[in-house]
């Protein structure tokens, strides 16, 4: 069964509040300007698709903006502003490096906890360490697999 724009919408608008924090209007405004097929979107666009007041819908499309993920552009003799997604062509990479980083900071952490267990409490590190080791193998892979993704990433957007 194919899902509908609007299913759609509610969908990658419950993931956008949760990866960007955002409350649930911006979310699903961000939403809609990822999915358009027009070239723009006004404010009383983003009015009617949400049915929000316009105090609400200024605070969400200003959040967006100030985010860096919309932007918007205006039409010659047409006063109104017209939003849409910011060309970032580094949002994937920022997404990679991201989570590199979240990887890395937990592996040190892991590591600094268990030298520290080695070091002070060695029946404590000799119980965790084998299940601690499966962790950080997995941590290590995930660490191997972002940089090559940044790696080839970068060599694309250099292009």
């Amino acid at each position: 069964m194919e899902k509908t724009k609007e299913e759609i919408i509610e969908t990658l608008g419950l993931h956008l509040e949760k990866e960007y924090n955002l409350p649930p209007l911006a979310a699903r405004i961000y939403a809609i300007l990822i999915l358009t097929d027009e070239d723009g979107i006004t404010f009383e666009d983003c009015l009617v698709k949400r049915g929000a007041s316009k105090s609400s819908t200024s605070t969400s499309l200003n959040l967006l903006q100030n985010m860096g993920l919309v932007t918007y552009f205006t039409k010659p003799g047409d006063r109104r502003r017209y939003f849409i997604t910011a060309k970032k062509k580094t949002f994937f990479l920022s997404k990679l490096q991201e989570n590199l980083n979240r990887v890395e900071t937990e592996k040190n952490i892991i590591t600094l906890v268990l030298d520290y267990h080695k070091k002070h409490s060695p029946k404590k590190y000799e119980e965790g360490q084998v299940r601690t080791q499966v962790y950080l193998d997995y941590a290590n892979e995930n660490e191997k697999i972002l940089k090559k993704s940044i790696k080839k990433l970068e060599s694309i957007l250099n292009e």
